[in-house]
């Protein structure tokens, strides 16, 4: 018995020596990166300009007991060359006199120069780096991908905060898709499918949400502006989209504004028919979205009965969803060939053996059929109607 509980203690002393945080280390030894940038060096073709911004604790308001100073005291800009992105993080290591840690990363802001060359070999980096956040944001920017790093909003002391706030806002209200750095691995490791990224614009002062940058594989292959990309939210992701502005038939200047609350989608796989139209497949989709919303702003009086004005009104939204839906289907299918629908996921999943097996969806998604059907509900006028 004795020498059972002389090997349970071993046992129990040999596990309190396992515990403990062996790579730990201080923050203070450390130097955190909140965004990183990757441009191409001009007059460079085989040279990557990475530029990182990292955080001045003592000089955020609040740290320490002192006062901030401006947007460009709180933050430090840093660029490095290299051959690699992982090339370039070797060079700014040789800048710092601390530790890089990339854990902490919330936006990786690519240019579109680089995106549309391809940046396979980009993520291949920070796929295989532990430290990476897959909740970190990729993004396209146009132009330079530095300047989002170098602006100054007025309403955020670290820059990079701002447009945190501006994308992590914008999906809450259903205007910004929350695309993240682990939803573009699982796109792109998925052959039924194609990625997509937010695509901005920065100024010196702000940054401006432009749409979503298509993708073909790991190349972008070209840009849907904010309003398709409104009609993408509601049939892919089920997010109402931003507010809706038509012209008011039979009148000069006026117009109409209807925003929608609650999306409902529900795609359907037809087989077998083909909505009346020529096709070479024998299988066609068809979304049905239904948006119910309010009449927010009306600048021109109709002199119409509520009742009829609310049907007018359904009737015109329909009508311009589904034009806008017919537009960004032209765009994903004729233009760039990029499922980023999801269609190949859905007919892989309900339609494997009669469709998926006998054809390549690469080549076959641009002559898909794809249509979508609306149905608006409006469920409020506003206190001047009542």
């Amino acid at each position: 018995m004795a020498k059972k509980w002389c090997q349970i203690a071993a046992i129990v002393a040999c596990f309190t020596l396992l515990t403990g945080c062996w790579d730990r280390r201080e923050l203070e030894e450390r130097t955190s990166v909140l965004a990183v940038a990757v441009d191409i060096v001009e007059g460079r073709e085989d040279l990557y300009k990475m530029t990182v911004q990292i955080p001045i604790p003592i000089k955020i308001a609040g740290s320490s007991g002192q006062g901030g100073g401006g947007n460009s005291d709180a933050v430090k800009i840093m660029s490095v060359t290299g051959r690699t992105v992982t090339d370039a993080a070797k060079n700014l290591q040789l800048r710092l006199n601390q530790k890089l840690f990339l854990g902490h990363t919330r936006v990786l802001a690519v240019s579109e120069e680089v995106a549309r060359r391809g940046i396979q070999d980009i993520m291949d980096s920070y796929r295989r780096e532990p430290q990476i956040r897959r909740l970190m944001w990729p993004i396209i920017v146009k132009g330079e991908a530095a300047s989002l790093l170098k602006i100054k909003p007025q309403l955020a002391q670290i820059p990079v905060v701002f447009l945190m706030d501006l994308i992590e806002n914008g999906a809450k209200m259903g205007t910004i898709p929350d695309q993240t750095l682990g939803d573009y691995f699982n796109q792109t490791s998925n052959k039924s499918m194609e990625p997509f990224l937010n695509y901005v614009q920065a100024s010196e002062t702000e940054v401006r949400w432009k749409g979503i940058a298509v993708f073909r594989g790991h190349k972008m292959v070209g840009a849907i502006n904010d309003i398709q990309s409104w009609s993408l939210l509601q049939l892919r992701n089920k997010q109402r989209g931003g507010d809706v502005i038509i012209p008011l038939p039979g009148t000069k200047n006026g117009f109409v504004t209807f925003r929608p609350h609650f999306v409902k989608t529900k795609l359907d796989l037809n087989e077998g028919h083909n909505n009346g139209r020529k096709q070479q497949s024998d299988h066609s989709a068809t979304f049905y979205c239904e948006l119910q919303g309010d009449i927010v702003e009306v600048t021109e009086d109709l002199k119409i009965p509520p009742e009829e004005f609310i049907k007018k009104m359904q009737s015109l939204f329909k009508k311009e969803m589904e034009n806008r839906a017919k537009k960004l289907f032209t765009q994903l299918q004729k233009d760039y060939n990029s499922d980023i629908l999801r269609l190949g996921l859905a007919l892989r999943a309900h339609h494997y053996r009669d469709y998926w097996e006998k054809h390549d969806w690469r080549k076959d998604f641009k002559n898909f059929p794809v249509d979508a059907v609306y149905t608006i509900k409006i469920r409020r006028l506003g206190m001047e109607m009542q």
